[in-house]
Formats: structure tokens, sequence, C-alpha cells
């Protein structure tokens, strides 16, 4: 099941995690999700950071702050390169740049404030933004929204919020709101498009950085105001409600920091249980798989230990919260299909579930992860904002890595957004490299048997074993140390012994790239020989380690 809705929030402070629902029995823990393969396949590059990415049918809409794209494999300036400023389409099954190329631009203004880095300096205190920050598709897939800095598409005004037609790929005529301020985000019911950013008006009319539209651009009544920059809408008809994040500490002029849900209709406070205190936090995505709860992530400005910078579940009905991981590392975006929670984040300590210690090997950060959309245990201790006997997700095996981006980027941040759906998972950002191989602000990952999905096995460097004489037989005791693997948990270990047509011994371990057992055995049938280890995961994907020789 594709996105359903994202939202882009800072890192809270000290989390009160206000009442989590009760753990799974042991006897109720279902079997874990398998999330995609970890290879990556190829995908346009861009120029720049790509901050929006959304599967609509066959096509992958691309939204940022870019002004080329090229093939995958092709340096910057190269052959195929082409003109594609801050939209571009691809295909999700090849990976091949579609022609549409809607030209986005932004009007130049003055002021003696700098905008940030989303805008482009064009002279002394002269600025132009025309960002891509958000895109969203209708329910029936039949309409693309695209929100962002922008005032003009195609040479025709369209004022930070824009609508394109997917079977002809046209801009809609019809469909030309005036927002005075940035959209970040846009959730799309079947009569009903809700937009949130930092605008203040609509069609001249005053709203608090949310607005609700007509399918033709009408503005509705509902008007509910937040005192700090939206960064992400969740539309959910079920329920009746809105569910907000960003960067506020009111809503409605009532206390709520970072997170909160309001009627659908009403625009009125609803009851919202979760708490995330204030201290520096912005929610940054808000996603749900139509099962009653939403996923949300975050990052914080803030300095405690107890800061909410990873992902929580909360029921979208009540605002109780089932879950939170944990886990450090400002989250970006997030995605959710076949129960697997995606994100793009910089995770780097998620001890809280037992995983990614600080400077976890072999990376400082995991810039993309998969975790279980559901509690699958408890935590054993107090760790951040987890108490001893919370429910917890589980971290799944996917380590597919991008490097943070271009030296000179104000982020670092790597990746910025994440779509999945249709047997596929999509990654854009600011990053230069994908599993070490240059590949700039596109990627790509599929499920095992999608045509041409790319399978991420046993990882080098896998060292030779070392053989000592055994205390008491003098026999060989071959020892080493484990591998990991990009997208399974387990490796089947065989211990070679070269001259012998079959593995001396097979053993199956569990390893992760940050925890990495020693095993040994003892030969007791051989005096001496050559011997290797090969690695086997249960995708068949195999790597053999050096030999060495004993005595």
């Amino acid at each position: 099941m594709s996105r359903v809705r994202r939202l882009v929030a800072a890192c809270a402070a000290a989390l009160v995690v206000l009442p989590l629902a009760t753990a799974l029995p042991a006897a109720a823990v279902p079997a874990l999700p398998t999330p995609v393969t970890a290879g990556a396949m190829p995908a346009p590059q861009t120029d720049g950071i790509v901050l929006a990415v959304a599967i609509v049918g066959d096509t992958v809409y691309v939204g940022g702050k870019f002004s080329t794209a090229r093939p995958a494999g092709a340096a910057p300036g190269g052959p195929g390169e082409v003109a594609r400023h801050n939209l571009l389409a691809f295909d999700l099954h090849t990976g091949e740049l579609l022609p549409w190329a809607p030209q986005v631009s932004g009007s130049t203004f003055t002021s003696g404030t700098d905008p940030g880095p989303y805008c482009k300096n064009t002279g002394p205190a002269q600025y132009v933004c025309d960002t891509v920050f958000g895109i969203e598709a209708a329910p029936d897939g039949g309409t693309v929204y695209v929100g962002g800095d922008f005032d003009k598409i195609e040479g025709r005004w369209r004022s930070r919020i824009a609508a394109f037609d997917t079977a002809t790929r046209e801009l809609d005529q019809d469909f030309r709101p005036t927002m005075h301020g940035r959209v970040r985000d846009i959730s799309v019911t079947a009569d009903t498009v809700y937009a949130g950013g930092g605008f203040r008006k609509v069609n001249g009319v005053d709203r608090g950085r949310l607005a609700a539209l007509g399918l033709d651009g009408t503005l509705l009544p509902w008007a509910p105001s937040a005192d700090r920059e939206v960064y992400a809408v969740l539309a959910a008809p079920q329920q009746g409600r809105v569910l907000i994040g960003g960067a506020f500490d009111h809503v409605n002029g009532v206390r709520r920091d970072s997170m909160m849900a309001v009627d659908a209709s009403s625009g009125a406070n609803v009851p919202w249980q979760a708490r995330v205190p204030h201290g520096g936090e912005v929610v940054t995505d808000i996603v749900t798989d139509g099962s009653g709860t939403a996923y949300l992530s975050a990052y914080s400005w803030g300095t405690t230990n107890a800061r909410f910078e990873g992902r929580a579940a909360i029921g979208i009905a009540d605002g109780v919260a089932r879950w939170w991981d944990g886990c450090y590392g400002d989250t970006q975006a997030l995605a959710v299909s076949e129960g697997v929670l995606y994100s793009a984040t910089h995770a780097h300590d998620c001890s809280a579930i037992d995983a990614i210690p600080e400077n976890g090997s072999p990376f400082r950060y995991f810039r993309l992860t998969a975790g279980t959309t559901e509690a699958v245990g408890t935590a054993t201790e107090d760790v951040n904002h987890v108490r001893r006997g919370d429910p917890i997700p589980e971290l799944l095996p996917w380590f597919p890595h991008t490097d943070g981006g271009p030296a000179d980027s104000p982020w670092r941040n790597g990746t910025w957004a994440i779509d999945a759906g249709n047997g596929y998972v999509v990654v854009g950002g600011e990053f230069t490299e994908v599993n070490g191989v240059a590949q700039q602000g596109l990627t790509r990952f599929a499920a095992r048997g999608v045509p041409g999905a790319v399978h991420k096995g046993p990882q080098v460097p896998f060292r030779a074993p070392e053989i000592t004489a055994d205390p008491a037989t003098g026999k060989p005791r071959i020892s080493w140390t484990t591998t990991w693997d990009g997208q399974n948990s387990e490796i089947r270990y065989e211990v070679v012994r070269i001259g012998t047509s079959e593995p001396v011994h097979t053993v199956t371990q569990r390893s992760r790239p940050w925890d990495l057992p020693r095993l040994s055995y003892l030969d007791s049938a051989h005096d001496s020989g050559t011997y290797y280890i090969r690695a086997i995961d249960a995708d068949g994907e195999r790597i053999g380690s050096p030999q060495t020789t004993f005595p």
C-alpha cells in the first residue's frame, strides 16, 4: 500500500509519553514482514535536492530544488543531461526519465532578511523562491497536486499550489487558489484538498498556516490555526480528523507542541493524548496504511537526551500512542507498505529497541531504515523517552546506504523523501552515492520477484579465518568473524576444506552491521588443511572469505 500521507517534523526535546497500548503477548506476535531488497536500481539523477517523491500508478513524480536531470550512471554535465526545474517524472518500473518537464518559477523580490537555503540569492538583497516541497495524488490517482514556494508554472500564475491531470500531465486550468506563503504539505480526500505550511492568507482571506480547498480551488470555511509553520497534514476521512505536525507550539490557541488533530469539518481541536514537550521539536512527516494508526517522524533542535527524533505510532481516532522507537537521528520522511515502515533518516542510536548503537559499524549514520508497523516486543530498560515495559517495534534487515550529500550542503542529511508502493521504494534527497556507487538525488529499490530487483547480500570485508591448534587435541580450530547482510538477518556459514567434497561444518547465525559475532569450529577429522568460509543468505547470495592454511 502506498504512502497515504507524509509529514516533515522537527525533533522534539524531552518526551512525555502518554498512554501506550499494552504490548502483545508473546504468543500473539505475528511473523515479521519482509522489506524490499537493498540493492539500488537505476533512477534519474538531479543536480540538487529532492524533497518530495510520490508513486502514482506506474509513474514517480519528483519535486525539490534542482535544475537538471540525467540518466543513472551519468556524470554531471555529461551525455543525456536535460533541463528539469524543480519537477520531473520517471517510470517506476524502468527508472527512465519521462518527458514531463513543467517550468516552475518564482518572482524576484527584495528582502533585508535572507529567506534561507531553499531560495536563490540573485543580487544584493534580491531573492527567488521556487522550491517544490510537497506532492500528493488524489485518492483516484487522476490528479497530482504540488505545493511549494513557486508563483508560476509554465508561465501561468499558480501561487504555491497547483494541480496536474495524471492522464495528460497537463496543468489544471481551473485549480488556481492564491496562497500567501509557502505550502509545505498537501493531503487530498475525495472532495477536499488540505494544505499546510507557512502561509497566512488564501485568496486574500486570513488563514493560520492551514487551509482547505475544493477540487476547483475554492477556499472552504475550514480554518484551524497554528502559530508556527506546519510541515505535514494527514486527512483521515474515516475518523473525521486531520492530523497536523510541524514546528508550532499552539493550535487554535491551545498549547499543542509539534503534533495535533483537528476536526475535518469544523477545524476545532479534538482529543489528542500523545505529547511532545516544547524544546525544539518539528514533526516532519505523517503517514498511514489505512489501519487506523498514523506514523510520525521528527527532528529536534533540543539538547536533552530525551528528545523525539525517530518514529512514533499513534491512534488516529484518539491520539493515544501505540509505541515510540526511541531512536536518535533526525527523520525527514516516512513511507509505509506491506507492514513495513520505511524511513529517510540518519539514525545513529536506537538502543531503546536494541539496534544501531552509537558509532555503529560500518556507518556513522544509517540514512535508510525499515521497521515493523506493529509493536513486537517490550523495552527491557529505560532508554531515552522509552520506559521499561513499553511496547516497541523492531528494526528490520534493510541496510542500503547513502552519503550525506555535497560537502557544501547546508544540511548534509542525505535522504529527504521516500515513498513506497506497487512493489517499490523510491528515495530522494541530496545524496551523491548509494551503496558506494555514484548516484545523485534519486534511487529506487524493489521487492523480491520484481524484474530487475537488485540483491544486497553478505557484505565485505569478510576476512580469512584464523586457525589455531586445539590445546587438547592439536586439531585445527577454525575461527572467524561473521559478516552482515544488506537484506537478511541470518546468514548460513559453511566451513570449506579444500579437497573435501562437502563443507566440514555448517552453522546459521544472526548478525547486523553493528553486531558481528565470532564463531569457531574444531575439525576433529583432520590434522591439517586449507580452509575458507562461505557465507550464504536466504536469497542465495553468497561470498567467500580468503583462505588460511594450517599448520
